[in-house]
This record gives C-alpha cells, structure tokens and sequence, in this order.
C-alpha cells in the first residue's frame, strides 16, 4: 500500500526511536500518536525484529489513562525488557475549569482543542481532552499534553466567552468509569464484518468496505481481516463512527445464532 509522504516520515520517525532504543538499551517515548500513527509504530517495531509475534513487540502505549485513544509510545530496547511505569511518560494533565460554572457557557471538545491550538501547540504535542459533566452541573475538561506544553497551558483564562482556571493534577488519582450505550444484536457468526453490521448498523457490504479502507482498529491495531474473529473484551475504533467494547457471554440461539452486545463509549 503506498502511503503518503507524512506518513513516510512518520514512519522513519519510529523507525529511528526503535533503533535507537535498541542500541542504547534505553527506552525512547515518542510524542502523542493517534491509532493509524500506532499502526505504523508496529510495522516500524516489526522490521527491527521480524521473527517475533505482535504480542511480544518491544513497545507499549499510554496516554494518560486506561482506553486513552491518543497516546504516547514506549520504545523498549528489546523483548522482555521492564515495561515503564505509567508515572515515568513525559505527560502531565491539566484541568480545566469554569471560573463560575453558573455564567459558563457549555463547552465542547472542539471548543477546548481550537483554544488549545490556538495558543500555537502542535497536535501531537496533546493527547486526549476529556470533557465531563461534574458536580454542581459544572463542565470540567481534562487535557492531557506533553510536560513542556504544560506552563503554556496554565497561562489560559478563557475559553470562547468563559473565564476558566486551569490547574495541574495528577493523572494517576484520576479514576474514570467508562459510559456505555449497549448495542444488542444476533449475528451468524463472530466475524468482524457480522459485528460491525450490529454495532453501526450498517449492511455487510458497508462493513467490508469501511474494513478494506482501513478503518478498522481492533485493539489498537489497524484491522484489514473481514474474516477475523472477535473474542469477548475486544475494543473496536472505527473511524468516523466511534469507539465500541465487544461482548459476548457464550450465549446461542435455537437457530445457531449468536446474541451479542456491543457497548458505545460515550
């Protein structure tokens, strides 16, 4: 598949950070990468050690919280080397909150990213920016950036019209229980172009196309195989459609049909 030229230098980017950890046998973390930028990262992993299987690839992903979509990698030096503790990536997080939630108007993720941007911050300099409804009906986001970025960042004092107050926490105290929109379905197999048909409610023929586009992330990886099996706790990303968790508790129709729930993230 002949790629563009970002995604070349993209993909020489970690190609250089895997070699480089190997010959220093120290890690190397890159800055913030999105799931197709994750995808290259492997291949990139894959070429310095060929003969190993995905599951042992020397590289893990964080940003900042678990299910983060935007995150920061980890290239180790070689199989089995100590995975880092989370605290040990070179990410911080700011809160951002209303300076009196009565008079703040109800901001939006697009909202608090164009601020951002605005302040002349490259995108893969921030990761997630997570918005949520608190206590007192208060909208709170949390931006998750790069630790240099962050001094920049608590120099904000309005968003749109709102006046805010930022402030750095500590991502590790922060304990987020996902939001699902349960989606059930029965399927004739557990292919992934049957559950797509549930998830997005789409034909077979729609689900195929968006898998051949590469559209399709299973469990972080771009997945190409319309044929590929889920298994129960598998996490599916599709592009321009969201983000869905897999269920499946074993149970089998009289007609040999699968009942299944795919749970949105909200």
């Amino acid at each position: 598949m002949q790629r563009s030229k970002e995604e070349q230098i993209k993909r020489k980017r970690f190609q250089d950070l895997c070699r480089m950890a190997y010959q220093r046998g120290i890690p190397f973390y890159s800055d913030f990468v999105g799931l197709s930028e994750r995808d290259l990262a492997y291949q990139a992993v894959a070429e310095q050690f060929p003969s190993l299987p995905s599951e042992a690839y020397p590289i893990t992903a964080y940003g900042g919280y678990p299910d983060a979509e935007r995150t920061m990698l980890c290239f180790l030096p070689e199989p089995g080397f100590p995975q880092p503790d989370a605290s040990l990536y070179p990410l911080c997080c700011i809160r951002i909150t209303p300076a009196n939630h009565r008079f703040s108007e109800d901001l939006t993720h697009r909202d608090y990213l164009g601020t951002v941007m605005g302040l002349g911050i490259e995108r893969d300099q921030i990761g997630d920016i997570v918005v949520r409804h608190e206590a007192a009906g208060a909208v709170v986001a949390y931006v998750f950036c790069k630790q240099n970025k962050a001094e920049l960042l608590l120099q904000l004092n309005r968003i749109r019209h709102t006046t805010v107050v930022p402030e750095q926490v500590d991502a590790q105290s922060l304990h987020w229980t996902p939001q699902y929109k349960d989606i059930s379905g029965s399927v004739s197999s557990l292919r992934l172009d049957a559950v797509l048909s549930v998830a997005i409610r789409t034909s077979r023929t729609q689900g195929l196309q968006l898998i051949r586009d590469g559209n399709i992330y299973l469990n972080g990886r771009c997945c190409t195989e319309n044929a590929k099996l889920l298994q129960d706790g598998d996490v599916l990303s599709i592009r321009g459609h969201g983000k869905y968790l897999f269920c499946y508790a074993g149970s089998v129709s009289k007609k040999g049909r699968y009942q299944i729930i795919v749970k949105q993230y909200i």
